[in-house]
C-alpha cells in the first residue's frame, strides 16, 4: 500500500510502515532521487513558479531521474507491493506538494500499486453560543 505523509503526522501511519523522506533538506540515498531541487522549492516558496510551472519541472525532473535509476523506482514499487510505503514530506496535508505528484507517477509506472488517501484535518466548525 502506499501512502503519502507529511512527516510531522508518520505517527498516524499503520505500522510498520516504510517511511521515505523524499526532501531536498533531509532524504538520504537512495531515497534522495525523488526530491526536488533547491532551486525548485525556492522559487516555488517565493512565487516565482506557479503549481503548474513547478509540476511540469518536477516530472521532467522525474523523466530523468527514471531513465538513469529505474532500479530505485522499480525497487520502491516492489516495496509498495508487498508492505506499506509512505511518501514523506515536510508539506501540510491537503496542500500542492510533489508527494502527490511522485504518487501519481509511480501510480502510472505501476498500476498495480494500491494508494491510500492522505487524511487532512477536518476543518473546525464554530459554535454558536445562543
Amino acid at each position: 500500500m502506499l501512502y503519502t505523509v507529511q512527516i510531522s503526522q508518520v505517527k498516524n501511519l499503520p505500522s510498520k510502515t516504510h517511511v521515505i523522506d523524499i526532501t531536498v533538506q533531509s532524504s538520504k540515498l537512495p531515497w534522495n532521487i525523488f526530491a526536488p531541487t533547491w532551486d525548485m522549492v525556492s522559487n516555488y516558496k517565493a512565487g516565482r513558479l506557479s503549481e503548474s510551472q513547478y509540476t511540469d519541472m518536477y516530472i521532467k525532473l522525474m523523466r530523468t531521474r527514471y531513465k538513469e535509476n529505474k532500479n530505485i523506482f522499480r525497487q520502491l514499487i516492489e516495496i509498495a507491493l508487498a508492505e506499506n510505503v509512505a511518501l514523506a514530506c515536510y508539506c501540510p496535508p491537503g496542500t500542492f506538494c510533489h508527494r502527490h505528484i511522485l504518487k501519481d507517477i509511480l501510480l502510472k509506472i505501476e498500476p498495480r500499486l494500491q494508494y491510500q488517501e492522505e487524511k487532512t484535518k477536518p476543518p473546525v466548525e464554530q459554535i454558536t453560543i445562543f
